[in-house]
C-alpha cells in the first residue's frame, strides 16, 4: 500500500518558526517493536543506501581539575572511598561565568574542523543537556548564535534524555539524514553539573560522581554498498515509572504558586534545590540490566557476535556498572570496552560523544571499526546504537 505523508522542515527563529513542506511517498511495513505499528520507507526505495555517517567528533572539558582530595575538604569523603565506588580519581569544573553552551561552542567547532567542515555547512543542532545556561529558551539557540550561523535559521532541538541523549540523539540525526531532510547535523552533549551539586555531606553521593564538560559529533550523509555502514541500527526505550526512583532534580515545582517558595541559603527548607537520588541500589541494577538487555538486543537483531564489535562505548556512570555490563555481554568485552570516567567523572549527556573524540584521536578507534554504545540516564531512559566508524 502506497502513503504520501507531509515532511516538515522546522527553521529556527527568534520567536516563530518557518514551515516548509516537502511531499515523501512511502510504502507501509509493519513492525512489531513495541507492539506498535511503525511506517519506514520501502526497501525499493532504500536502494541508494544513503546512510548517516559521523564525519567528525570534537571534545572539550574546563581547564580545573577537582580531585578527589578536594572534595574531601568539603565534606566527610576520601580518595579511596570514592574510587572505590565509582572509579572516578579527578573530575573537571567550570570556573564561574562559564555556561553550559560556552562548552558546546568549543567542541563543536572541533568536530566541525575534524570533519573538513565550517558552520555554514550545519543544517540541524540536536543539542542534548540537563544543565542549560537557563531554563528557556533551550541551549541550541545559544550555540547557533555563537556558531555565527543564527541568520540561516537552521532548526535546534533540545532534548532532556539526561545519560541517554546520545543514543536518543543518533536516532534522530539517523532518520533526518536518511529521509534525505538535512545533509549534516551537529549533535552535542553539554553539561555543566558543578554550580548545582551540594557540597555537603548531604549530597556527597550525588556531589562526588559529577564533572563538566562537552562532547560533539558531526553526522551527514554517504552513499554507500553496505547496509552496515555508519549509524546503522538504534534502539531506545523509556520507563516512567523509574522517573523519581533514581536521580532527579526538582528545583521547582510549577504545579503551584509561588513555584520558588522555599529559603535557597537554608539546608532545612532547600532539598529541593539539589539533585536527588533516592535508591542508588535501584539506579544500579536498572542500569546494569537495561544497558545488558539492549546490547544484546542489538547484537540479535544484527546478526551478530560479541567477537564482530571492536569497542564497546557505555555510558560514563560508574566504573562497576560498566564492567558488570561487560561481564553480563560475555566474550572478550572486557577487553573491548572502553573508559575515561577515572579523570572526567560523569558528564551525563557528554560521556559518549567525549569518550569517542578521545579514542578517535588517540588512535585506538579507527575508521572501520564496529562500535557498540549503550547508555542508562534518569527518566528511566536508556538505548543502544552500533556504529559502522
Amino acid at each position: 500500500n502506497s502513503l504520501i505523508i507531509v515532511n516538515t522542515s522546522v527553521h529556527a527563529t527568534g520567536c516563530a518558526f518557518n514551515l516548509i513542506q516537502e511531499t515523501i511517498e512511502y510504502n507501509e511495513i509493519s513492525s512489531t517493536r513495541a507492539g506498535c505499528s511503525q511506517r519506514y520507507p520501502a526497501r525499493a526505495e532504500r536502494m541508494n543506501m544513503l546512510r548517516a555517517k559521523i564525519l567528525g567528533t570534537g571534545g572539550y572539558v574546563p581547564p580545573r581539575v577537582v580531585t578527589n582530595a578536594e572534595l574531601a575538604e568539603y565534606m566527610d569523603t576520601s580518595d579511596e572511598w570514592i574510587y572505590s565506588r565509582s572509579g572516578i580519581r579527578e573530575r573537571r569544573w567550570v570556573d564561574d561565568g562559564t555556561t553550559n553552551s560556552d562548552l558546546a561552542v568549543e567542541a563543536s567547532r572541533l568536530a566541525l574542523e575534524n570533519a573538513g567542515l565550517e558552520p555554514e555547512d550545519v543544517e540541524c543542532i540536536i543539542y542534548g543537556t540537563l544543565t542549560p545556561d537557563i531554563h528557556f529558551p533551550g541551549n541550541g539557540v545559544f550555540l547557533q548564535q555563537k556558531l555565527g550561523i543564527s541568520h540561516r535559521h537552521i532548526p535546534c532541538y533540545d532534548i532532556r534524555q539526561q545519560c541517554s541523549a546520545f543514543v536518543y540523539g543518533m536516532e534522530m540525526a539517523k532518520a533526518f539524514i536518511e529521509t534525505g531532510l538535512y545533509r549534516n547535523v551537529l549533535f552535542v552533549g553539554s553539561e555543566t553539573h558543578s554550580f548545582a551539586l551540594e557540597r555537603s555531606d548531604r549530597g556527597r553521593a550525588v556531589t562526588v560522581l559529577f564533572g563538566d564538560g562537552a562532547g560533539a559529533v558531526l553526522i551527514g550523509g554517504e552513499e554507500t554498498e553496505r547496509e552496515d555502514d555508519g549509524i546503522f541500527f538504534s534502539e531506545v526505550h523509556a520507563d516512567g515509572a523509574g522517573a523519581l526512583k533514581g536521580i532527579h532534580m526538582k528545583v521547582f515545582e510549577m504545579n503551584k504558586y509561588p513555584f520558588l517558595d522555599y529559603d535557597a541559603t537554608d539546608p532545612g527548607e532547600n532539598r529541593i534545590l539539589w539533585p536527588d537520588m533516592i535508591d542508588s541500589k535501584n539506579l544500579f541494577v536498572n542500569a546494569v540490566e537495561r544497558m545488558t538487555e539492549v546490547g544484546v538486543s542489538a547484537l540479535k537483531k544484527n546478526s551478530l557476535t560479541i567477537e564482530d564489535i571492536d569497542w564497546l562505548l557505555p555510558h560514563q556512570a560508574n566504573m562497576r556498572i560498566n564492567g558488570m555490563v561487560a561481564k553480563k555481554l560475555g566474550g572478550r568485552f572486557r577487553d573491548k570496552i572502553l573508559y575515561n570516567i577515572h579523570k572526567y567523572g560523569n558528564t551525563t549527556a557528554a560521556t559518549i560523544p567525549l569518550l569517542l573524540d578521545e579514542f578517535t584521536r588517540n588512535g585506538t578507534i579507527k575508521r572501520g571499526d564496529l562500535l557498540l554504545c549503550v547508555a542508562f540516564g534518569s527518566g528511566f531512559t536508556w538505548g543502544g546504537t552500533l556504529i559502522r566508524y
